[in-house]
């Protein structure tokens, strides 16, 4: 799991700029059109730059969502085990999200000292709001991530 982590930051940072910049610029020349009146052959040159921004953003996106599907193969059924009502799954690099009974969880992976893999569970603070420590610590929930998956697949090589 945590190498699929890693793998996936570099195409999620490639894919964050140039999606960034593309948009921006396409904007930025949009702006300058309408609102300063500006013709200029600059401004479509900006525009047509903004656009090949977003053909690389899209294709990294793509490589990150297969391997954020990979990511969620592995945390659904942990999760599952614990709350197999939980519907509305949303998952992105190393957080993620669902809803069990109404309930919003979020989650995340951490990988501890003693080289075990785990996804800590609290409820979201908008639902459940608190303010002590003690209660705090009371809505964490801890489950382990096998080491193997059904294909007998180790995932922390």
């Amino acid at each position: 799991m945590e190498q699929l982590i890693s793998t996936a930051t570099i195409p999620f940072c490639i894919m964050f700029a140039l999606l960034v910049f593309g948009f921006g610029l396409i904007g930025a020349s949009i702006c300058s059109f309408l609102f300063l009146k500006v013709e200029n052959k600059n401004i479509h040159t900006i525009f047509i730059l903004g656009v090949i921004m977003l053909i690389p953003g899209f294709y990294f996106k793509n490589i990150f969502d297969k391997y954020n599907e990979q990511m969620m193969a592995i945390v659904k059924p942990v999760i599952s085990e614990s709350y197999p009502d939980a519907t509305d799954f949303s998952y992105s690099l190393d957080t993620g999200s669902f809803t069990d009974n109404g309930i919003k969880y979020k989650f995340k992976y951490k990988k501890t000292i003693g080289n075990e893999e785990k996804l800590f569970i609290t409820v979201n603070d908008f639902i459940a709001p608190s303010n002590d420590e003690q209660s705090k610590n009371k809505n964490v929930k801890t489950l382990d991530i096998p080491k193997e998956t059904k294909n007998h697949e180790s995932t922390n090589d």
